[in-house]
């Protein structure tokens, strides 16, 4: 029978807990590889667009980062269930608990909006992607040892870095790089045309910056705690940020960093000396960075861009009164907004650019409550992790990162769907998983101390 419960914290169930976990570590090699090479396939980004559902202009393709994901995922979860050890915390229930409302809310859909059979079955293959890559957080939790999740950390590291030096080259010298891999894609339905601005694999600059971000965020929180990381690395990660152009990227960033900054309280001197060598980079990039930006009117109050959010935050908030219990269901909002004659049936249709806005659209007051308590959950984790008295300060800055990047995140998610998208989602179900894997070992290593 499967085991569905927290984690067991009493002293008397730590021998059996120990040799659990060293069943674990070596059955984890082969995971932790499958893990690690889905991260790999994530950063292929748009490059693996597999045509899957079509509605209209809006398509819902597999991509070459969720086969990787369902190979791993489906795999720890075999070994799981054969060996009858599936354990489930909180966070893995709240976010059970959060799947299921949006389930019910996009099943009352269908009568309330008039949805087709195919429109239901479109919306619902969102939710069974979102329920997939929470299957990464379960598999982490209940597979890895602590030194695997240190190692797959790292590989989800260099693997952004690799994206970043990609994003770099491409932006220098593969301008309009989401037409030159799609020439047949209509311009401003799927991917707008960029001209110079880093977009790498992800074909878009935004979205791009966000996991950008939550690498140069982790390499920050090591430099705040004293951890040796080369300097070229945040540079290099820094300027690939800045070539974003995107300023809801560079938000993000130093909200993060003031998060940093907030739960460090003291700096370390090689923390400053990278700040200076970022000072530097973005000073002598400065003139070429201004014209671009320049070019699409990044600096204007009146930014088509800018001003289309408020519209699209001004029309969720009113679907949201009509709907507030569980909202409209998971990825209806395009057919929503068709029924409520704000739109047609667009690409952008289906997205809002709100954050936790859109996460009420879709699943309500009780959703956004759910997935509130997540987060919760995580930034409590992440704090623990930090504070708790550790061996090296590695782990420590590993709590404090992931928590930096989490609050960047939402912020960011506030003007680009990112939250929601299914790279960021992996990425950030690794990074919370890792954290509460070392959390745990701490506290086991506490208790039998």
């Amino acid at each position: 029978m499967v085991a569905v419960q927290a984690f067991d914290l009493h002293p008397h169930a730590k021998s059996d807990d120990t040799i659990r976990h060293e069943v674990r570590s070596e059955r984890g090699i082969r995971i932790v590889t499958l893990l690690s090479f889905s991260v790999f396939a994530m950063v292929v980004g748009q490059l693996g667009r597999i045509p899957l559902l079509s509605a209209g202009a809006k398509e819902a393709p597999l991509l070459a980062n969720d086969v990787a994901v369902a190979v791993a995922v489906g795999a720890g979860l075999w070994l799981l269930l054969r060996n009858r050890d599936l354990r489930l915390d909180a966070v893995a229930l709240v976010a059970l608990g959060f799947a299921g409302v949006g389930g019910l809310s996009t099943l009352m859909a269908l009568p309330r909006f008039g949805l087709s059979g195919f429109e239901l079955m479109f919306s619902l293959a969102y939710l069974l992607r979102w329920g997939l890559y929470l299957g990464i957080y379960v598999v982490v939790i209940n597979t890895l040892s602590p030194r695997d999740g240190r190692r797959l950390l790292r590989v989800l590291e260099d693997t952004i870095l690799v994206f970043a030096c990609f994003g770099i080259f491409q932006s220098v010298f593969l301008p309009g790089f989401a037409q030159i891999v799609f020439p047949d894609a209509a311009l401003y339905t799927v991917w707008d045309p960029q001209g110079q601005r880093l977009v790498s694999t992800f074909l878009d600059p935004n979205l791009a910056g966000g996991l950008i971000l939550v690498a140069l965020l982790l390499s920050c929180a090591r430099l705040a705690v004293g951890d040796l990381v080369p300097l070229w690395r945040p540079a290099l990660l820094a300027t690939a940020l800045v070539m974003t152009v995107s300023r809801s990227s560079m938000l993000a960033f130093v909200v993060g960093l003031v998060v940093i900054v907030f739960l460090v309280r003291r700096v370390t001197w090689r923390a400053l000396a990278g700040s200076l060598l970022a000072m530097v980079v973005c000073l002598l990039a400065a003139p070429w960075l201004w014209r671009l930006a320049d070019s699409f009117n990044k600096f204007s109050l009146d930014d088509p861009s800018l001003l289309t959010r408020f519209v699209s935050w001004s029309r969720a908030l009113r679907v949201l009164t009509d709907h507030p219990i569980v909202g409209v269901g998971f990825n209806t909002y395009g057919f929503v907004q068709l029924r409520y004659g704000f739109t047609e049936l667009t690409q952008s249709a289906f997205g809002l650019d709100g954050g936790l806005l859109f996460i009420g659209v879709m699943t309500g007051f009780v959703g956004i409550t759910l997935y509130g308590v997540l987060l919760f959950l995580v930034l409590r984790a992440c704090k623990q992790l930090w504070s708790r008295d550790r061996p090296s300060v590695v782990d420590g800055a590993i709590g404090l990162g992931v928590a930096a990047a989490t609050v960047a995140l939402l912020i960011h998610s506030l003007f680009v769907n990112s939250i929601v998208y299914p790279p960021i989602m992996h990425t950030l179900w690794i990074l919370w998983g890792i954290v509460f894997l070392l959390n745990r070992d701490m506290q086991h290593s506490e208790l039998s101390a």
